[in-house]
């Protein structure tokens, strides 16, 4: 079930985003925390008032947290439209991480076509030699 991810809901992604990074194979090199946790909470704040920014969870029937997105939008310099921007697309490595990011991303595109918008962008800064394993793992 996706869900909004509210204020009585951060501790857990914030669990789940570390467990995430704390993987040998996919450990950030130059991650600050704080500045991370900061950028999640104004997310949290900015989506109760505005569509620009949304923070979603994918939760299962005993209502874990199974993976989470965090996106916020931007105005395109080549016609000034708005384009969702994926920043975070985080799963629990023990379920079905397609089936996860595949929910995730159908709630999202729905989210910014129900808003008026129609563009959306998702891409990973990522060394090009954990590109393909990046993708082959979600």
């Amino acid at each position: 079930m996706i869900k909004i991810i509210g204020d009585n809901d951060v501790l857990e992604a914030i669990n789940l985003m570390n467990a995430s990074v704390d993987m040998e194979k996919y450990k950030d090199k130059k991650r600050n925390e704080s500045v991370w946790i900061t950028y999640f909470l104004s997310l949290v704040e900015k989506q109760k008032e505005s569509p620009h920014a949304l923070v979603i969870g994918d939760y299962d029937e005993t209502n874990q947290l199974k993976g989470f997105l965090l996106a916020s939008s931007y105005v395109d310099t080549y016609n000034l439209e708005y384009v969702m921007d994926v920043r975070d697309c985080i799963v629990d490595h023990r379920y079905n991480n397609a089936f996860t990011v595949y929910r995730l991303f159908d709630y999202m595109i729905k989210h910014i076509k129900d808003n008026g918008g129609n563009s959306w962008r998702a891409d990973s800064i990522r060394p090009e030699e954990e590109g393909q394993a990046y993708a082959k793992f979600l």
